[in-house]
C-alpha cells in the first residue's frame, strides 16, 4: 500500500467512493478545484492500483483543516483511516503548524472516536452544517 499525492486521473474513483459514502459529496468539478488551489493537499491510499481512501486538507497559515478522511465503505473498520492519519501527522512534522481543525458529524461515532485517538477535542458545535439539517463538531487538535 502507498499513499500518493491525487491527480486528476483519480478523480473518477475518487467521485465514485465519495458519492457511495455521503450525502453532501463533492463532485468531480469540486475536486478540480481543490486539486488547483495552492492552499490544499489531497492524496489517496492505493494498493495494486486501487484506490482504497484518501484525504486532504488545506493548509492556512499555521493550521491545518482536514477536509477529508475516507475510506471505501466495504474496507472500512480494517484500520485504513489510521493509515491514512499517520501519513498526514508525517507529512506535516517538520512544519509550523500549530493547529489542526476538522467538522465532523455528531452522528458518526467512528470518526469521531478515531479523531479523539488522535487527541482532537471538541471544540464547538455548527447548528444544522450538513445539508442544513445535522450539526457537526468542530475538532481541534494543538500541534506545537
Amino acid at each position: 500500500m502507498i499513499v500518493r499525492e491525487m491527480t486528476k486521473e483519480d478523480l473518477e474513483e475518487v467521485v465514485n467512493i465519495e458519492s457511495s459514502l455521503y450525502k453532501d459529496k463533492w463532485n468531480k468539478e469540486a475536486y478540480l478545484r481543490d486539486l488547483e488551489n495552492e492552499i490544499a493537499y489531497n492524496y489517496v491510499l492505493e494498493h495494486e492500483g486501487v484506490i482504497l481512501g484518501y484525504y486532504g486538507f488545506w493548509l492556512m497559515f499555521d493550521n491545518i483543516d482536514i477536509t477529508k478522511v475516507s475510506i471505501r465503505k466495504e474496507l472500512q473498520g480494517k484500520g485504513l483511516s489510521k493509515i491514512l492519519m499517520e501519513d498526514m501527522f508525517n507529512r506535516i512534522s517538520n512544519s509550523d503548524i500549530n493547529t489542526i481543525t476538522l467538522e465532523v458529524r455528531v452522528s458518526n461515532k467512528v470518526a469521531i472516536a478515531l479523531y479523539e485517538k488522535y487527541g482532537f477535542k471538541k471544540i464547538s458545535v455548527r447548528e444544522k452544517y450538513y445539508e442544513n439539517v445535522e450539526d457537526a463538531y468542530v475538532m481541534q487538535k494543538e500541534v506545537n
